[in-house]
């Protein structure tokens, strides 16, 4: 029985590749469920993969606990994400899409407790979740 899904990066294309023994991999986490566990001891690691612009200035804000490691940017960042190998992990972007392809690099790269929020901040923003918005800039006043 598989339980665990790694994922090998060949020509930008994801193949899956099965092993055993491992820790169940949860691919998507509900917006409802990060909310309940953002409040709780032991909450996962959230890394928002959208780019410097999105994340700091975007129309759909940012979860406060995120952290920002743009998705091109990813690959150079493994080694300094490395302590986040042990806990929880959860992909955020716009919609997911990019939170998607995150998941698979880290996969491969040995962090096997990653998961992407459903919908990203698009979702989270429809429920009407606490969020950080960019500062008012002197073009918006």
């Amino acid at each position: 029985m598989i339980t665990e899904a790694s994922y090998l990066l060949e020509h930008k294309t994801a193949v899956r590749v099965p092993h055993r023994g491992a820790i169940p991999v949860k691919p998507w986490i509900e917006a409802h469920e990060l909310r309940r566990t953002l409040d709780a001891e032991g909450a996962p690691a959230i890394v928002d993969v959208r780019g410097l612009c999105e994340f700091f200035s975007g129309p759909l804000g940012r979860i406060a606990a995120a952290i920002n490691v743009p998705l091109p940017q990813l690959p150079d960042c493994i080694r300094e994400l490395g302590h986040l190998r042990a806990v929880e992990i959860v992909l955020v972007s716009k919609t997911q899409a990019r939170a998607a392809r995150a998941a698979m690099q880290l996969r491969a790269a040995g962090f096997g407790n990653v998961s992407v929020l459903r919908g990203g901040m698009k979702q989270w923003n429809r429920l009407g979740y606490p969020r950080l918005s960019a500062p008012l800039s002197r073009s918006r006043l």
